[in-house]
């Protein structure tokens, strides 16, 4: 019992196209897709154990007195045996490079992990960085970026910031990809701002799952949704972007990137579940990069949970990693 309420926290916060059904163009370059499959029976029992468990509530006090796992889980013994792995350190941080050991692409992905930017990397982080590795032959850089509340928003941006000016350095800016979930969707967002704000060199494209957009949580929009949602509160959410923008106001779009401007970023994609919290602020993204004619590919799962994608067991996790594959082999 305690192993599973365990399994719910963890994977709360890190948590072909031929078959697609009712998607429609937005225009040349922006599709929607929204998943029409029912929910399956294992993703409904688990947000009805969420429920039970109090995984809210949990995460909130947990946030609340700094009982966090800040150390990244060890990496798991297939990507031991299966890939090469390269890690470095930077700032007394580790940064690990995975790559397969023959066929390697030209794709190199940089993924930045979530945890409400207090949680380090967990397995289930490691296994989908596995699975897309498999999946595309691509190389991975997976950072082991500062937390909060030992760290801001300032410290992170510049851990991020020097590792992507060693990655353009080495490859082509055009064959990097931005991959981010939850805390990580939203900081890689908004490092692409930042990258547009100093003129310098965009990725490829970005690829958000479940992105943070809004530390505030302020759209009114939410509370429709957090009847639904079984794992993540506003309360909870609201102190850990608190303190994690530290001296920064909240609405800076390197904390809420929904504030931020989208011109002159690359193609973005973001999946999101109708069952989170964040999915309010996705929708809000998705109408404002519509009005600009920004492009936008926007992936709806009804009644899906937070970051439903770690947990690759679930039907619907599988669909939406095929997706994700075919974005990253184009």
């Amino acid at each position: 019992m305690k192993n599973f309420t365990l399994l719910l926290i963890i994977l709360s916060i890190n948590l072909s196209f031929s078959s697609i059904v009712n998607s429609q163009q937005m225009t040349d370059s922006s599709k929607t897709y929204i998943h029409s499959e029912k929910v399956s029976f294992k993703s409904q029992f688990f947000q009805k154990m969420a429920g039970i468990f109090g995984v809210k509530k949990i995460i909130e006090k947990n946030i609340r007195k700094n009982k966090l796992n800040q150390e990244p889980v060890k990496i798991p013994k297939s990507i031991q045996k299966n890939f090469e792995i390269d890690e470095t350190n930077k700032k007394g941080r580790q940064i690990w490079t995975l790559k397969p050991k023959e066929n390697v692409s030209e794709k190199v992905i940089l993924y930045l992990h979530g945890g409400a930017y207090y949680y380090n990397i967990s397995k289930y982080n490691w296994s989908f960085a596995e699975t897309i590795i498999n999946n595309t032959n691509a190389t991975i850089v997976i950072p082991n970026y500062p937390l909060a509340p030992a760290a801001t928003c300032y410290q992170v941006f510049e851990y991020v910031t020097e590792i992507y000016n060693e990655l353009i350095e080495k490859y082509s800016s055009k064959n990097i990809i931005l991959l981010g979930e939850s805390a990580g969707g939203g900081l890689a967002l908004g490092f692409a701002m930042s990258l547009q704000e100093e003129n310098k060199p965009q990725p490829e494209q970005l690829i958000l799952l479940a992105p943070w957009l809004d530390v505030t949580m302020s759209n009114p929009d939410i509370l429709a949704v957090d009847e639904n949602d079984k794992i993540l509160g506003i309360k909870g959410l609201q102190l850990a972007g608190a303190g994690y923008a530290g001296q920064v106001e909240l609405d800076d779009y390197k904390v809420s990137p929904i504030y931020g401007d989208l011109t002159g970023l690359p193609k973005v994609s973001i999946f999101v579940g109708t069952h989170d919290i964040l999915c309010a602020d996705v929708r809000k993204l998705k109408s404002k990069a519509k009005e600009s004619n920004f492009s936008l590919n926007y992936f709806e799962y009804p009644k899906m949970f937070h970051i439903w994608i770690l947990l690759q067991n679930l039907k619907e996790a599988k669909f939406a990693i095929s997706q994700i594959t075919s974005l990253i082999n184009n």
